[in-house]
This record gives structure tokens, sequence and C-alpha cells, in this order.
């Protein structure tokens, strides 16, 4: 029996920046017009949908504002660019701002994942991830949860 081929993971670029904001830059070929990035938090039963709407040739943006509120943790992404199921993205190029509280990393498996910060003494709106402006900046390097 021949084994089947799978196919290459959706690998998605990502710009985090320093007010909250992210940009995912998805390589889909064939996409539809009801593609979605999906962030789903690993501890609840939260998720976010996104629109991708075509940014290039064979490419897809989905951007994140920082008024979007996302509670601490870790949040698992995902695309669905049929109608079928969402399928995890792989992590492409990363570009994360040094004060950014939204960071995107590379899990153990190879898959993408953001991790959504709180400051020790978050400005208004302490539900959502937010940067204190306040406080001096730490060189923050995405960092792989310990599960």
């Amino acid at each position: 029996m021949t084994p089947v081929p799978q196919a290459a993971p959706l690998r998605a670029d990502c710009i985090a920046d320093s007010a909250g904001g992210l940009t995912f830059d998805v390589t889909a070929a064939g996409a539809t017009e009801t593609a979605h990035l999906v962030l789903r938090h690993r501890e609840g039963h939260e998720e976010v949908t996104l629109p991708l709407t075509p940014a290039t040739q064979g490419r897809l943006r989905a951007a994140l504002p920082s008024s979007v509120a996302l509670p601490e943790g870790h949040w698992d992404a995902y695309a669905r660019v049929t109608q079928g199921e969402a399928h995890r993205l792989a992590p492409g190029a990363m570009k994360v701002d040094a004060l950014a509280s939204r960071v995107p990393y590379e899990t153990r498996q190879g898959n993408l994942s953001v991790e959504c910060r709180l400051e020790a003494t978050p400005p208004r709106g302490a539900g959502n991830c937010a940067t204190s402006h306040n406080k001096p900046a730490l060189a923050r390097e995405p960092v792989p949860p310990s599960y």
C-alpha cells in the first residue's frame, strides 16, 4: 500500500507590536473567500476568529488589534482556508517588539501559539492583555510553555 502524502502545513509569519497588536501572514495557495485565522485558548474554551484576507499572491493576512481583549495564557493558532476543519499553523518568520504583550512562539511540537501576558501592574482594562509603559522594558524572547 502506498502511503498518502500529507499536505504541507500552513505557515504564518507574525509581527507583534508594542501596543499589543498582532499581524499574521499565512501562506495558503488556493484559499477561499471564507478563510479565517482561529486562536483557541489552551486552558479554556474561548476562541477568537479573525478573517484572513488576500495580502499578496498566495498569502492571506489577519490582524488582531490591541483593542480585542485576550485573557492571559496560551492561545493555539489555526487556519481554516476551506469549508473544512481548522488546521494548526506552523510558525514562519517572527518579528516581536521588546514591549509586546502578545508573543508568538513555536511550540515543542512545531506549531504556532501566542502567549498573552499581563504586567504586574497593568494599566486600565486589567482584563485585557496590555503592556504597562510605566515600567522599564525587559527583553523578552518567545518562551514555550512548560508542559
